[in-house]
């Protein structure tokens, strides 16, 4: 049953499972302790404001404005704003960090029942790494409502036993770096699950009036999420790794589906779906797995730089000014100020951080 009511409610728990997991994959590879720090979480908390909410925002004006999935959607948005094909490729970029990432969660879901197995073969990863991908896939033609539900129960059991065991910690102001600028960003725009669609495509098929109804709900989500994430002190146990590692197979399936349903939705045949999809799986088989996460979020960021370019600056303004239906001249100002300059130069300066991350890694 595909009620309004029901759609909006699976979005909100979606924002707040997805950062739970997409956070906690990201968060062991930062290269350096972020954990306990004031100073970072700040700052990842003014990236919250200035960027992942103007972004939810712009996801749901697409969706209001479009009514498709964002592959098919690109095709009328781009002849409507009179911008060239080549801005199409946006969307099947989206489409393959939601690939990649599905594959990340898989993999740090594999790690997770590795750790909680205790001492093993370490041959052992891999075969458990080839079996959770499988496993994913095979899920992913679950209905979606029962795999955000058991990725959400798992997950929020998870943190919470995570904090019971091992407390607040010990918070302090550390000197602040272009790096951790870099991951901040990353956590706010791309750890909260904006920039693939995902919200787009939850939210494409409802009658919203106000794209704020349906986003501001969603930046709560995702903003609990992510204070979450920020007081536990990594999760450890057996019955916590074994729960987490359920809630991001469950959350990886998730994502599998919706890409699935996007490829269907352009047209593509069953044989190019499938290859899409486990290309970006296998890929983290790989043993780069550090390199390869950096790399997904770097494509990542480049997907949301392009989309805030492509809306902010060729879009007209009337068809985003009606999609987003504020109240109030300012709001909308203020929002496409964010979109037009703020986001770019936030993430282009992420970007140069996560390179620099590479080349002189900490």
């Amino acid at each position: 049953m595909n009620s309004p009511l029901i759609l909006r409610a699976s979005s909100i728990l979606a924002g707040l499972t997805i950062t739970l997991l997409l956070a906690g994959w990201i968060v062991p590879f930062i290269q350096f302790s972020s954990a306990s720090q004031f100073d970072f979480w700040l700052v990842w908390l003014l990236c919250m404001i200035i960027l992942a909410l103007p972004f939810s925002l712009l996801e749901i004006a697409l969706a209001k404005r479009s009514k498709a999935n964002p592959l098919p959607a690109l095709l009328v948005l781009t002849r409507e704003a009179d911008a060239k094909p080549a801005w199409r490729i946006t969307g099947w970029l989206a489409a393959a960090v939601m690939s990649l990432v599905s594959g990340g969660l898989l993999y740090q879901s594999a790690s997770m029942v590795f750790e909680g197995l205790g001492h093993r073969p370490a041959e052992l990863m891999g075969y458990l790494s080839i079996g959770l991908i499988l496993a994913g896939v095979a899920l992913s033609f679950v209905p979606r409502a029962i795999l955000i539900l058991v990725a959400s129960i798992a997950a929020i059991i998870a943190t919470i036993l995570s904090f019971v065991q091992m407390g607040v910690g010990h918070w302090q102001w550390t000197a602040f770096s272009l790096q951790e600028w870099a991951w901040a960003v990353s956590l706010a725009l791309i750890a909260t699950g904006l920039g693939y669609g995902m919200y787009w495509q939850l939210n494409a098929s409802q009658s919203v009036e106000k794209a704020s109804k349906t986003a501001l709900p969603i930046w709560t989500g995702q903003l609990a999420g992510g204070v979450m994430i920020a007081m536990v002190q990594g999760f450890h146990g057996t019955h916590t790794l074994w729960l987490y590692g359920i809630a991001l197979l469950a959350g990886a399936a998730f994502l599998i589906s919706l890409l699935r349903e996007q490829l269907q939705a352009r047209g593509l045949s069953m044989v190019l779906q499938w290859l899409f999809v486990l290309l970006g799986l296998l890929l983290w088989l790989v043993p780069m797995q550090p390199v390869l996460t950096t790399l997904t979020v770097i494509l990542a960021l480049v997907v949301c730089l392009l989309y805030a370019i492509f809306s902010g600056w060729m879009m007209k303004i009337s068809h985003l000014r009606k999609a987003l239906n504020f109240d109030q001249e300012v709001v909308y100002n203020l929002w496409r100020i964010a979109v037009r300059v703020v986001i770019p130069v936030a993430i282009v300066v992420a970007i140069m951080g996560l390179i620099l991350g590479l080349v002189l890694p900490a």
